[in-house]
């Protein structure tokens, strides 16, 4: 049995920094274009590439954490983890895999072979639409009709086929674009995309940041480019994080003003984005861009915006910053912004002393004596529940000398405490790890903590630990174990695997328990690629109802929130309690949309197109209580694909796609 290793002194503090240097500027974005995945051509994305990526910063800074890993190892040397203390939970508090499997190609069902390094990310919409990004290419899965998303031909474009035919002009045949970021906004119901241009100067670096019309991700999709060199200063943009709350999109951003991250480091920008003109398409986008962030002076770098527990909620955005380099280091910074895009926006930044240390990973082991990168000790994952925040990043055990994670929970943003814990085990090493809010109220603070994981004896794949409502933590669980080490660097360039910057990470908003994961794993050829789970938290129906909860969709029971705050993001809107039934579709005279109601209430039906207009108001009418039959007819509509739209007020009952054939 694996277990959770545990370091927790209490002791902490925290210093309110004046941010006098703090600015916001408004910036319009006039580079926009619209995809349509129906016309994706087909892609062979042909490329020829180098059997690494480039070191995300550069020759320098890899030889500084080189290091500062050497100088590590030397005060923590590995050594035995016994008499280390350890969870006392049992395997009755680890997540049941519900589903699992390898991404893989339509075309021959081969398994597709990620890059070094994978990043992994991952977005799934309430009606089950699965999107996962690694290195250049997403891939899209319908997991309930059990069918690829996008064309037949191409269901997985790379990034170049997704962009180039459209209007970025840094994208070409040959591109190696970078970084995606997928985000699932359940409010809305719409998808967010983002990657940064093959550039790495400040001709041609910028991010392309896609936001969906519609919930289903082969409609149109708004597309804009952001310079990577907003103010012409001479700076180029990497390292692109995202988070969303009830207005805004949130960009962080490191800007360099060459390649070089020990010299060239300048500053870190953060873009706000407007997420109603976003999403509506608009042609010139409004948005801030926030900069100053700095600390005696000095900029601060790999800022984490932090995610709310269920969706796009708040008016503001908190991030969290650290010493990433440091060998050993408590402190923290928490930053946070006010005001929606056009208001006034107020910049605060505060000092966090943690009561345990965090430091810089060491190479994580495998076998036959081979190794994996581990870059940093950045925060790597964050989320909010009210005032509370937790986050994760890379570290080392000091006790053990392990590359391990760092778990922090900051208990008041308003008189922040930082509570830190480190995620270790006697053998296994742990990186590039992503936590998620698994509570079904927001009075909980049940967490799921995914990282990779590694040894001599335990091939590369994924796990997780469930951090309970109690402050506990379960055994370490292996979602996956690899079939081999990873050997696609040859030594000659770099002695050092990349293990992978990122792991995908997120709770399926409408099923309470439910998570899905998309991480690292290595394949029997010495290649590693993509791990896709779905997972339960081990919370007991009748735990829920002690805790007075009820009227949550549960595995089929139903249940509601008696003592806490109701979160209807997490549950079926009251208004309606089936998802509406729309039949035949396509179609090409009458439609019918079946659905069920609690209560009277007032529901108006829109027909829209496919670009988000207006096409036709059918009714606005008071629906009694109960099953309900909505029946339209098509005839006078022109053949194509359309939106039917079922509100109730200013809430949003229903969307879907309809085809008038």
């Amino acid at each position: 049995m694996r277990y959770v290793l545990l370091i927790f002194i209490v002791g902490f503090m925290s210093v309110e920094i004046q941010a006098q240097n703090a600015k916001s500027t408004p910036f319009t974005i006039t580079e926009s274009w619209v995809v349509d995945p129906a016309n994706f051509k087909e892609d062979f994305d042909a490329q020829i590439r180098h059997v690494a990526a480039p070191f995300p910063s550069g020759a320098s800074e890899k030889s500084f954490l080189e290091e500062q890993k050497r100088k590590s190892a030397e005060l923590y040397p590995r050594r035995s983890a016994q008499g280390a203390t350890r969870s006392t939970r049992g395997v009755e508090d680890t997540v049941t895999v519900l589903d699992s499997f390898a991404v893989r190609f339509f075309i021959n069902d081969n398994i597709m072979v990620g890059g070094t390094p994978n990043d992994n990310t991952l977005a799934i919409s309430n009606d089950g639409m699965l999107l996962a990004s690694y290195n250049s290419q997403v891939w899209g899965y319908d997991i309930n009709a059990d069918t690829f998303l996008f064309r037949p031909t191409n269901p997985h474009p790379s990034f170049v086929a997704f962009t180039n035919n459209y209007g970025e002009p840094n994208l070409s045949a040959g591109s190696n674009p970078f970084d995606p970021k997928l985000y699932y906004d359940p409010g809305r119901d719409r998808f967010v995309f983002l990657f940064l241009s093959d550039g790495r100067d400040t001709t041609n670096s910028g991010t392309v940041i896609g936001f969906s019309s519609t919930n289903y991700p082969s409609d149109p999709w708004y597309l804009y480019r952001l310079s990577g060199n907003p103010f012409g200063d001479g700076t180029w943009t990497d390292y692109p994080q995202i988070a969303l709350n009830d207005h805004s999109l949130y960009l962080t951003l490191n800007q360099l003003n060459g390649p070089d991250w020990v010299t060239n480091f300048d500053y870190t920008l953060v873009w706000q984005l407007d997420l109603e003109d976003a999403f509506a398409g608009e042609e010139n986008l409004e948005s801030v861009i926030h900069t100053g962030f700095e600390y005696e002076g000095k900029s601060l770098k790999y800022m984490r915006p932090v995610k709310t527990a269920f969706g796009a909620q708040g008016d503001d955005m908190y991030f969290v910053t650290n010493r990433p380099r440091a060998i050993a280091n408590d402190s923290i910074w928490l930053h946070r912004i006010t005001g929606a895009v056009g208001e006034t926006n107020d910049i605060s930044t505060e000092l966090i002393i943690s009561d345990v240390d965090y430091g810089i990973p060491p190479y994580a082991q495998q076998a036959n004596g081979n190794t994996f990168w581990t870059n940093d000790a950045r925060p790597l994952g964050a989320i909010r529940v009210q005032d509370e925040i937790q986050f994760v990043g890379n570290s080392i055990n000091h006790e053990t000398g392990l590359a391990a994670v760092f778990h922090g929970v900051i208990e008041d943003v308003n008189n922040p405490t930082l509570k830190g814990h480190i995620i270790s085990d006697p053998e296994m090493e742990f990186g590039f790890c992503n936590i998620e809010f698994m509570g079904v109220s927001d009075h909980h603070r049940d967490m799921l903590i995914n990282f990779n994981h590694t040894s001599p004896n335990h091939p590369a794949g994924n796990a997780s630990v469930v951090y309970t409502n109690d402050r506990e933590y379960g055994p370490v669980q292996l979602l996956v174990e690899g079939e081999t080490y990873v050997d696609m660097i040859p030594n000659s360039f770099d002695e050092n695997e990349r293990w992978g910057d990122y792991i995908g990470l997120q709770r399926k908003y409408n099923e309470p328990l439910i998570a899905w994961t998309a991480g690292y794993v290595s394949h029997g050829n010495q290649r590693a690629g993509t791990w896709i789970s779905k997972v339960r938290m081990p919370i007991d129906i009748d735990t829920i109802i002690n805790q007075g909860v009820e009227n949550y969709v549960v595995n089929g029971d139903t249940f509601s929130d008696l003592n806490g705050t109701l979160v209807p993001l997490a549950i079926e809107s009251d208004k309606i309690d089936k998802k509406p039934i729309v039949f035949p579709n396509p179609a090409r005279d009458m439609v019918n949309v079946e659905f069920d109601v609690s209560n009277m209430a007032e529901v108006r039906a829109e027909v829209y197109s496919i670009n988000g207009q207006l096409v036709e108001q059918l009714i606005n009418q008071r629906v009694r209580a109960g099953k309900n039959v909505f029946s339209f007819n098509l005839a006078p509509f022109p053949p194509g694909v359309y939106i039917i739209k079922l509100t109730s007020g200013s809430e949003l009952i229903h969307s879907e796609k309809l085809i008038r054939n």
